[in-house]
């Protein structure tokens, strides 16, 4: 009786102690295999993987700088009358071409002819005046020779005819004047061009000096640049510059350097000639490139070799070759043109520096060189 009822009991002892035992095992074994593990994964996570480039100390720099302008014609006027009158004839449109001397437009002539006639009439009457005064001066000159008279009308006769021959020269400069008048009233082109501009139509009356037209000439174009005054040096009289067009490029010439500073942008104007058979129009916007030197040491780095440093100051990432660990360097950033920047401070020649993925590294942190760019050769431009 006592043996039934003990034998429950011994099986489920034997029963919990299997269990404990396979319990023990597995945790042995799970705990055996996280140490061979650990140490690996801890050594994987603090080494990184980094690209590296070699620095390039060099003396100087150049940069690539653009001025802007706009292409204008040398000879472009506003064309007009120098008196007041009626237009009586328009003989050009916009975009005509017109060759030098031609008549663009007229004005009114009735008033001049008029005045003409009337002043050809007082020349025939003078003329009569003067014809008559020579005879009576003639004739007194006769009459003095042979005392018949006295010498005071020889006097008379002298100046009578002198008066009727300022009158008759008075007349022939009206005259002349009246034909230079007459003149006038034919727009001539001073020189040869494109009408850029007409401004009146036939029948309106103008004030002397109101413009009717604006000729633009195509034998030259120039392009005037603002440039700013520590930049002239770059663009020198008689040098080749590279000109950016809507269209295309072209080279131009430096012409001149204009003495006065403009007083809204404080900039010097720099005239530049090119070809007006490049298909340019006066008003286009242009491009000058020119190249700027810039005397301070440093080396080139991409943007993303940089990190934020201290005191307004940036980091680049170094490789010791001793330890392969990262050690921080201060820089100072010069010029950027967004993807590379020159940078000056605590870097040596020769030395590895990290490429990109700075962010996410640390100083003294080791590191595994994966593989090494092209090296870096920084011109500015």
């Amino acid at each position: 009786m006592n043996s039934t009822t003990h034998h429950p009991v011994k099986g489920t002892l034997s029963l919990y102690i299997a269990i404990g035992l396979f319990a023990l095992v597995l945790v042995t074994l799970m705990f055996a295999a996280g140490l061979n593990g650990a140490p690996q994964q801890a050594s994987d996570a603090r080494t990184a993987r980094v690209e590296t480039n070699t620095l390039h100390i060099q003396e100087g720099f150049v940069t690539s700088v653009y001025v802007y302008g706009l292409v204008e014609s040398p000879n472009a006027s506003d064309l007009s009358f120098d008196s007041a009158g009626q237009v009586t004839a328009i003989f050009n449109e916009e975009g005509d071409w017109v060759e030098k001397g031609a008549v663009m437009a007229t004005l009114d002539t009735e008033r001049l002819r008029a005045r003409q006639v009337e002043l050809e009439a007082s020349l025939a009457r003078a003329n009569a005046d003067l014809t008559l005064a020579n005879t009576t001066l003639s004739r007194v000159k006769t009459l003095v020779d042979k005392k018949l008279i006295s010498s005071q009308q020889l006097d008379e006769a002298n100046a009578s005819q002198a008066s009727a021959q300022a009158q008759v020269e008075e007349i022939n400069a009206t005259l002349a004047s009246l034909t230079v008048d007459s003149d006038k009233t034919r727009l001539l082109a001073p020189f040869s061009g494109t009408v850029s501009a007409r401004y009146v139509d036939e029948g309106g009356v103008l004030a002397a000096g109101t413009p009717l037209f604006t000729l633009t000439s195509k034998q030259a174009y120039q392009i005037r640049l603002a440039v700013p005054a520590d930049m002239l040096s770059i663009f020198a009289l008689g040098e080749i510059v590279s000109v950016e067009l809507e269209n295309g490029q072209l080279n131009g010439k430096v012409l001149q350097h204009l003495p006065i500073r403009n007083r809204q942008t404080r900039t010097i104007d720099v005239l530049v000639s090119v070809n007006a058979e490049d298909g340019l129009r006066p008003g286009d916007m242009a491009k000058v490139r020119g190249e700027k030197r810039h005397a301070e040491t440093g080396t080139w780095l991409p943007v993303g070799a940089l990190s934020n440093g201290l005191r307004g100051l940036w980091r680049v990432f170094v490789v010791n070759p001793q330890t392969q660990t990262l050690e921080g360097r201060a820089v100072e950033v010069l010029f950027t043109d967004g993807e590379r920047a020159f940078v000056r401070g605590a870097i040596r020649d020769r030395q590895q520096f990290v490429v990109s993925g700075t962010h996410k590294l640390s100083p003294g942190q080791a590191v595994r060189v994966s593989s090494t760019s092209p090296v870096t050769t920084g011109t500015g431009q």
